[in-house]
């Protein structure tokens, strides 16, 4: 196994005990959200403004929602400018 791989299966074992309460933390933002949708920077930056988190990375929430895509729990419903002038995702719960 080369050592990329390593590194990246021994730092997902450290996350993986916290997914499921971050899905869940991202899963209560989406919903009590914008209706239209969220991006993930926005969905961070609802975090760190309700105190639940200290800072907004990218780690903390996209490969939860990722994650939460492939479980069917959530969908991209769009595209919109981010902070890098790039679009990004906009993301929501499936009814």
């Amino acid at each position: 196994m080369n050592i990329e791989l390593k590194d990246r299966r021994e730092a997902y074992q450290r996350v993986k005990p916290k997914c499921s309460n971050r899905k869940a933390m991202i899963l209560n933002v989406l919903t009590s959200g914008d209706p239209g949708g969220m991006s993930a920077d926005e969905i961070g930056d609802r975090l760190v403004a309700d105190g639940i988190i200290a800072t907004n990375s990218p780690n903390f929430t996209r490969p939860r929602l990722t994650e939460l895509k492939a479980e069917g729990v959530v969908e991209v419903v769009g595209r919109r400018p981010g902070r890098s002038g790039c679009n990004t995702a906009v993301w929501k719960v499936k009814r």
